[in-house]
């Protein structure tokens, strides 16, 4: 999910007082989302990984206080895009923070800051994020105000993993890993593409001009330059409203439209499952193209399976990329906080 509001922070866990970290960390992907296991003090949660958010967050009601966890005057408030399978949903947060004992694969930490949901809308067990810091860390009219602390990070420091990076891999059938340290060559095939980022907010690919700027290609031509943001968090591929009914009329499929209650309007396609269009990305100077796999999002098929609803959509609400999770499946992406850099190849075994 891409965070819409609020910065970040940056602060240093008091301990790690586990084993050294191991390299890989299983995922499991459920309704859209690829979920880790996380503890807090002597609760365990399931929460989804999120590349396009930075604190770790627990859904309303279900943290529990406990004799580690210490109560904080600090909180935020937050909203999210593409909280829901579809994509579709805005997902509103308030929380405050609180100072508890965390293990995530194989590490713990003392006094890491946890947000604690008091009001907002359902989002599972919660969040774990792993965007880059955010350029504003606290709101100097609001001493009350913080963001989080970031996680990876954190582990970096702890367990002396220099540049500080992780990888996702993700496969199609629903099983992947989260790996810390450098990317495992031996995981993948063809070539490595590298982009820089921003150091700050999202994983957003630069460019000097609009005409280096990645490009949405649809069956092997382009179709326009976009602004992209790699946020396997959010489920599915979500554009500009106008942009994306264009691409989907360009290949024939059939247009559909919804609105929410907050006047929120999303475009839909919907296409023949025996003849998809092929959606991709490429970036460049580099003419090859990373395509989305037509199938990874099989929650958007009719019972049948006669009819197939894509995996990019048109929102109202935003005028940038949000490349979602559906791109990331059947990929190694290699995420360098140090270096603000983004590489990614295919998966030899997917």
């Amino acid at each position: 999910m891409f965070r819409l509001t609020g910065p970040t922070v940056l602060l240093c866990a008091g301990h790690a007082l586990a084993d050294a970290l191991p390299m890989r960390v299983p995922l499991r992907f459920d309704q859209g989302f690829w979920n880790a296991s996380f503890s807090v003090g002597p609760q365990n949660f399931n929460l989804s990984v999120d590349t396009g958010s930075f604190a770790v967050i627990i859904g309303q009601g279900l943290y529990k206080p406990n004799p580690t966890s210490v109560q904080t005057n600090m909180g935020e408030f937050i909203q999210f895009n593409g909280a829901n399978e579809d994509g579709t949903l805005m997902a509103s947060e308030t929380f405050f923070f609180v100072r508890d004992e965390i293990d995530f694969a194989g590490v713990s930490l003392s006094d890491f800051l946890v947000g604690n949901i008091t009001v907002g809308d359902p989002i599972r067990d919660g969040i774990l994020g792993l965007s880059p810091p955010a350029s504003q860390i606290t709101d100097p009219n609001d001493p009350t105000f913080l963001a989080g602390q970031s996680l990876a990070q954190t582990i970096c420091s702890q367990q002396s993993i220099s540049p500080c990076e992780f990888g996702l891999e993700l496969k199609f059938d629903g099983t992947g890993s989260l790996i810390f340290g450098p990317m495992n060559d031996t995981m993948i095939t063809g070539n490595i593409t590298t982009l820089k980022t921003q150091s700050n907010d999202a994983w957003i690919t630069l460019n000097d001009t609009a005409e280096d700027s990645p490009l949405l290609v649809i069956n092997d031509q382009p179709f326009t330059h976009i602004i992209a943001i790699f946020d396997n968090g959010t489920p599915n591929i979500i554009g500009p409203i106008e942009t994306v009914r264009a691409a989907l009329l360009s290949v024939g499929y059939n247009i559909s439209e919804t609105s929410d209650s907050s006047g929120a309007s999303f475009v839909f396609g919907t296409y023949d499952c025996a003849s998809p269009a092929r959606f991709g990305f490429s970036f460049p100077p580099s003419t090859e193209v990373h395509y989305i796999d037509a199938g990874a999002n099989v929650l958007n098929r009719t019972a049948d399976g006669l009819i197939c609803t894509a995996n990019i959509l048109g929102a109202s609400t935003t005028d940038l990329w949000l490349i979602g999770q559906t791109w990331f499946q059947g990929r190694y992406v290699q995420h360098n906080l140090n270096a603000s850099t983004l590489a990614f190849a295919d998966l030899a075994d997917a």
